[in-house]
């Protein structure tokens, strides 16, 4: 698994843990899942102070390690890529950072919003180490940001889906992207003056999963405005990431009736592209958004050719509305 000199660099962690660091191995149903499980075991062996818990994922997401619940690598750092992991898992384990109190990172306390980044990287690029360096302390020091350094020839598909074409590359929100020289000063800059409807989807969902759902949907309330990322949590193939966006959507139904019905055409269009079961779930929130608009919709999804399970939720969204289903 390891090179003996890679052996050397990692067996110096034995000296500088003074309590045991605990890691957690992500496993899911990837094909590359066997490798990160091997490489977790071997750094164990390796550093008895290292206690790897494993977590199960979801059957479509990607194996990780993850050094804190705000810094994942889906990579298995190697080479020239292994002392700025063995930097970061020192940090985590109370080491001072050296260069993480930088004059950039100071100014991102400034920062109140989610932000997600990730880092594409290659074990052949050189210069990637440089960049994975730099950002590594960022989630550390920012308890709104997180970051996922992720091998791109590991994970081709993902790499191909962000238009990645050359390392390193990191997107943020994946709606800001650099290649090759990362302006630090400039990637802070933008994630310190970001409205908050600009919000990517990774951001808001980081924000479902921290149990952060009152906030969200506060933010949307106070700028009377359903960001755009927020449909694509309502349409989640992740039913707990849509359950958390279904309560932002029924605080907001309780709260401002008129911004809730503001949801009713963009659920509406990605109505026809979902599984059933999502299908299902829109129906639901139809009913909670109350508005008497969709009843036309609703009796039309009755009379169509859809499996009973959905004709029942529509049945229900029409008696939520107070418009009893119409069997004439």
């Amino acid at each position: 698994m390891f090179t003996p000199l890679e052996k050397k660099q990692i067996l110096k962690l034995n000296g500088l843990l003074s309590q045991p660091l605990a890691i957690v191995f992500y496993h899911t149903q990837h094909k590359a899942d066997v490798l990160f499980k091997d490489y977790c075991s071997a750094l164990a062996r390796l550093v008895p102070a290292i206690r790897v818990t494993v977590e199960q994922g979801a059957p479509d997401e990607l194996p990780s390690i993850l050094l804190t619940d705000r810094l994942r690598y889906q990579a298995l750092p190697s080479g020239n890529e292994l002392p700025p992991f063995l930097e970061a898992l020192k940090a985590v384990g109370g080491s001072d950072w050296n260069g993480s109190q930088s004059m950039a990172v100071t100014r991102l306390a400034q920062n109140r919003l989610p932000a997600s980044l990730s880092l594409y990287i290659a074990p052949s690029c050189t210069y990637c180490p440089q960049v994975v360096r730099r950002l590594l302390p960022l989630p550390l020091e920012n308890k709104h940001l997180e970051l996922t350094v992720m091998d791109g020839t590991l994970f081709p598909e993902p790499a191909a889906d962000d238009g990645i074409q050359s390392v390193p590359t990191l997107l943020l929100d994946k709606q800001f992207r650099w290649t090759g020289s990362i302006p630090l000063n400039e990637v802070i800059e933008i994630i310190n003056t970001r409205e908050p409807a600009s919000l990517g989807s990774s951001s808001l969902a980081a924000m479902i999963k921290e149990g952060q759902a009152q906030r969200l949907a506060t933010m949307m309330l106070e700028d009377a405005k359903i960001f755009p990322a927020f449909y694509d949590l309502l349409t989640h193939k992740q039913w707990s990431l849509r359950l958390g966006a279904m309560v932002v959507l029924e605080t907001i139904a309780a709260e401002n009736g008129g911004l809730a019905s503001e949801m009713l055409h963009p659920l509406r269009e990605r109505f026809d592209e979902v599984s059933d079961q999502i299908k299902g779930d829109i129906l639901y929130m139809f009913g909670e958004i109350g508005d008497p608009r969709a009843t036309a919709w609703l009796q039309t999804v009755l009379s169509d050719n859809f499996d009973e399970e959905i004709k029942e939720a529509a049945e229900e969204a029409l008696e939520k509305i107070g418009s009893p289903p119409d069997f004439s």
